[in-house]
């Protein structure tokens, strides 16, 4: 019945608002005291949310927002133009590379993959759109771990870290030292670290003033990301990373000029 159906409505944006007040997650007695909700229809909430991709359950159990709703905030939070811009650069990594490429923005504490090139090899890494990772294993996450303020990175440090495979970095002092090799090289390479077999080269795109906004990555089966490969990929991306932040901050340079800023 439409009344019925309204009520049920307003008790899933409860739960949904209640999400959203927390960056660390929520476990299901905190959801139900904050949302005024009994456990049952608390749990049957959240099990709803969460087979939409609208909530995710973690590792320790708790709750906190689905990929989805990551892929909804990053489409609202950023230049609409920003897929314009990027998708060149991918399709031209793709070409030269022959691997997929790939555009990750960063969302709270996460990446997040919002567009791809794929490969045209039979065997190859593909990502789905909205999937979200964390920041502290894989190259893309790295990357953006180490371009964050101090205080953000020291925050995501001090927390646990999950290990996805044996590759996983999850010693916090041999994770600082790839931070800082990755600030003074300029990209990061990772090797089965969440995903087995897969490897990547990510390097940083910046927004307006120099704040990190994602990266650019070239990925796929690492039995082909060779030394000798991976050689030739840096300076291409580097390349393409260097070119799209330009072309992103290209307008707050203009509007600065315009208003006989330097």
């Amino acid at each position: 019945m439409p009344g019925t159906q309204i009520k049920v409505f307003d008790k899933i944006v409860q739960v949904i608002e209640v999400l959203a007040t927390s960056s660390q997650g929520m476990t299901l007695r905190e959801v139900q005291d904050a949302s005024g909700l009994n456990k049952g229809t608390a749990f049957r909430i959240l099990r709803c949310l969460q087979s939409h991709n609208l909530a995710a359950r973690n590792a320790d159990g708790t709750y906190s927002f689905g990929n989805r709703v990551l892929w909804w905030a990053s489409r609202h939070e950023h230049n609409p133009d920003l897929s314009k811009l990027v998708r060149p650069h991918l399709e031209k990594l793709r070409d030269l590379t022959s691997e997929t490429a790939a555009f990750n923005l960063v969302i709270g504490d996460h990446s997040v993959v919002v567009d791809q090139a794929t490969s045209p090899h039979a065997t190859s890494t593909r990502f789905y759109l909205g999937v979200s990772a964390p920041l502290h294993a894989g190259a893309t996450g790295r990357v953006i771990l180490a371009h964050l303020d101090p205080a953000q990175r020291i925050k995501l440090l001090s927390q646990r870290l999950e290990r996805f495979t044996e590759r996983t970095i999850t010693d916090k002092k041999r994770l600082e030292r790839e931070l800082n090799r990755c600030i003074a090289q300029g990209y990061a390479f990772s090797e089965g670290e969440r995903l087995p077999n897969t490897s990547s080269i990510a390097a940083p795109v910046f927004g307006p003033r120099r704040r990190i906004l994602g990266t650019l990555a070239v990925g796929g089966p690492s039995e082909r990301f060779t030394r000798e490969k991976r050689n030739s990929i840096v300076p291409l991306l580097l390349r393409e990373t260097r070119i799209l932040t330009e072309e992103l901050e290209g307008p707050v340079l203009a509007n600065r000029k315009a208003v006989g800023v330097r």
